[in-house]
């Protein structure tokens, strides 16, 4: 698996399958012995999210259009019946609040994910120590993942700003300003 090879590349650290990732991680930087400013932390850190992602990858597969791939997250996420659409598992979900880093950690010990009750609960658990912050962009990243992902810091709620109503506005007086002038263009 992609973590377990990532961390055996440093011979002085002893991955171990029942921590998180995040421990591990951890633990490594402690054993390899670099600052948070560091340049070679920073190689490490970007190598362990390229791992994260493609852990995930491995565990629940790439393609957002297979309908094999939601259903297995369902069962992981203990979504019961398992939908028969990609929509509305899909739909379910992205109902179910879960950390990321955690709906990989518990594919690889067996143990169940823990589930919040709103995006609000996940986001106050993401951002407590240590923070368990999946990667928002990365080249190994699947359309299943993509789909998944959530904003933590910036949450987006559904609402546009202002800026379409005023943009809609203008138009219609541009509109409105041509057909005056004696042609609708």
């Amino acid at each position: 698996m992609p973590l377990a090879a990532f961390f055996a590349q440093f011979a002085s650290f002893s991955f171990n399958a029942d921590q998180s990732a995040n421990k591990n991680f951890d633990r490594l930087v402690r054993v390899i012995k670099c600052s948070p400013q560091d340049p070679e932390r920073r190689a490490v850190r970007e190598g362990f999210k390229d791992a994260l992602v493609q852990e995930f990858n491995e565990r629940f597969g790439t393609d957002g259009n297979d309908l094999s791939n939601w259903q297995n997250l369902c069962r992981v996420l203990r979504i019961a019946p398992i939908p028969d659409s990609i929509e509305h598992c899909r739909q379910c979900v992205w109902d179910t609040h879960v950390n990321l880093v955690d709906l990989v950690d518990s594919a690889r010990t067996g143990k169940p994910v823990k589930l919040f009750a709103s995006l609000e609960e996940l986001t106050t658990y993401t951002l407590r120590k240590p923070k368990k912050f999946f990667p928002k962009e990365n080249a190994y990243q699947g359309g299943l993942l993509r789909e998944l992902l959530r904003e933590i810091i910036n949450p987006y709620f559904g609402k546009r700003r202002n800026g379409s109503a005023k943009r809609k506005d203008r138009k219609k007086r541009k509109k409105a300003a041509r057909a005056a002038a004696g042609g609708d263009f």
